[in-house]
């Protein structure tokens, strides 16, 4: 059985018969009319003699530098002792020559793949990537500076400030850390003066000594793990360096 509803349909609306509110005033609303004001009759109050400017002598002005972003804390490289060890970095026709050779080596529309063969070549000619080489080799490639920094701070073997003339690093991965590794960088900071308290071995892991000869950094597998513990001084690689070889590694480079 089916039912079926029924919508009744609106009715019409005599409006002949409808009564609306008005809303009536007594009197009509009288608005004020704006008074005119007598400006002589005001009264000012002065401050006495307004003093003239005194000027500044711009030795005697300190500014204050605002803090650094993050992206400027990956680009900045701070002054070290170990700058005096290293030219700074200037665009010469070698360096052209060399960066032209290496960038011919790939296809014309994907030379932005030798940023690793340009940056090894700086930090090889001037000890460390500054900002002025990762502008010259982002605009060598037709690339943003930032896609440089992204490649400088990924990997580790890239410097961002200036090392010492010698600079150790030593493996720090579990077999070197059990055969003594850490105590070697240890024995390392004390025969060359040089103070780890504030390094912070991700962002900026290099320590230099107040000299300007030595610097450290622990680095990740050097691929020995059967001579722990291992390091590198410079290029060179040395094996089985107990912390009580550490003199005799130091005097075989300070000779």
């Amino acid at each position: 059985m089916s039912t079926r509803i029924v919508v009744p349909r609106p009715r019409v609306i005599d409006r002949s018969r409808l009564s609306y509110i008005r809303l009536r005033s007594a009197s009509p609303l009288q608005v004020p009319r704006p008074r005119l004001i007598d400006r002589s009759q005001l009264i000012y109050l002065t401050l006495g003699k307004v003093p003239q400017a005194r000027k500044i002598n711009p030795a005697h002005v300190h500014y204050l530098r605002p803090e650094p972003s993050v992206l400027e804390k990956n680009i900045l490289s701070p002054e070290t002792p170990g700058t005096e060890n290293f030219e700074p970095f200037a665009i010469t026709p070698q360096l052209e020559q060399e960066a032209d050779r290496r960038i011919a080596q790939y296809p014309d529309d994907q030379k932005r793949s030798a940023v690793l063969p340009l940056l090894h070549e700086v930090q090889h000619r001037f000890g460390f990537i500054s900002p002025e080489s990762i502008d010259w080799v982002a605009q060598k490639l037709d690339i943003a500076p930032i896609k440089v920094v992204e490649v400088v701070t990924f990997y580790p073997g890239f410097r961002q400030k200036a090392p010492g003339k010698l600079h150790f690093r030593v493996c720090r991965t579990l077999s070197c850390a059990m055969g003594g590794s850490y105590e070697l960088m240890a024995k390392i900071c004390e025969l060359t003066g040089i103070d780890r308290g504030s390094a912070d071995t991700h962002k900026d892991p290099i320590s230099v000594s107040p000299c300007g000869k030595f610097s450290v950094e622990y680095a990740e597998c050097l691929a020995s793990c059967g001579t722990a513990p291992v390091c590198l001084v410079n290029d060179d690689f040395h094996e089985g360096v107990l912390p009580e070889k550490a003199q005799e590694l130091i005097a075989q480079y300070n000779g």
